[in-house]
């Protein structure tokens, strides 16, 4: 049976005092050793992942945008706001578990959370007008958007 890399290194290490060894070399040698675990290192990961079918990996869920959920993003959906603190798995599928505590199997009825624009925002100001149905859901609409402007503008302030 052949020596182990880690087993070279275990018969290297006494000789490194100082009075034994020439200093020449020994340098060299360590590197060449590290070298040679790297090298399997990689070898090992290139036969696993060979290995390896797909059904074998577990795919994390997606949302409404095909784009993949982690725990600790931050999600919209359902007129709320979540930050995702777990992803379960099981007969019915993927669940976000958010911090507090509610669990949602629809991962598909979610968006990756982003602080709206400026852009953003006037092009929903812009969206109002001519909807003047319900005065009162238009003013406060509007109310909600110039707070938010408020707060782009102190931020970039």
């Amino acid at each position: 049976m052949s020596e182990s890399i880690t087993d070279e290194l275990r018969e290297f290490a006494p000789h490194l005092d100082l009075g034994k060894v020439a200093l020449a070399g020994w340098k060299e040698a360590l590197l060449a050793i590290a070298d040679r675990i790297d090298a399997e290192h990689e070898r090992q990961l290139e036969v696993l992942y060979r290995d390896m079918s797909d059904a074998e990996y577990v795919k994390l869920p997606k949302d409404a945008n095909d784009e993949y959920i982690h725990a600790g993003d931050v999600m919209d959906g359902y007129g709320k706001t979540i930050e995702v603190v777990e992803l379960r798995y099981g007969r019915s599928g993927w669940v976000l578990i958010s911090r507090d505590g509610n669990g949602y199997a629809d991962t598909f009825a979610f968006t990756h959370h982003h602080e709206p624009t400026v852009d953003e925002l006037l092009d929903q100001l812009d969206g109002l007008r001519g909807n003047w149905a319900d005065y009162e859901d238009v003013v406060t609409r509007a109310s909600e958007i110039a707070e938010k402007l408020r707060e782009l503008l102190k931020e970039d302030a």
